[in-house]
């Protein structure tokens, strides 16, 4: 490996380990990768979807969670009949 290559690894190593911002996605990445993508998944389609569509999204995914202290009727989104 070359002098400089090997120098841009360990600056490059340094940089992503002593980014806090970096290292607390990477934790919470680590500690609970599927919470995470679910976090991820979530703020992406809450920029994309229109309310309605964002709080049907919600609505169906705390369904599927039968320990989830969320109750549909909270919401505000009401389904049409």
């Amino acid at each position: 490996m070359d002098y400089k290559e090997k120098i841009k690894k360990v600056v490059g190593s340094f940089v992503k380990n002593h980014n806090f911002v970096y290292k607390k996605a990477k934790d919470s990445r680590i500690k609970n990768r599927k919470q995470h993508d679910l976090n991820k998944k979530t703020k992406q389609l809450k920029k994309s979807l229109s309310k309605d569509r964002f709080n049907q999204y919600l609505d169906s995914l705390y369904k599927e969670d039968p320990d989830s202290t969320y109750k549909a009727s909270d919401s505000t989104y009401k389904e049409k009949n």
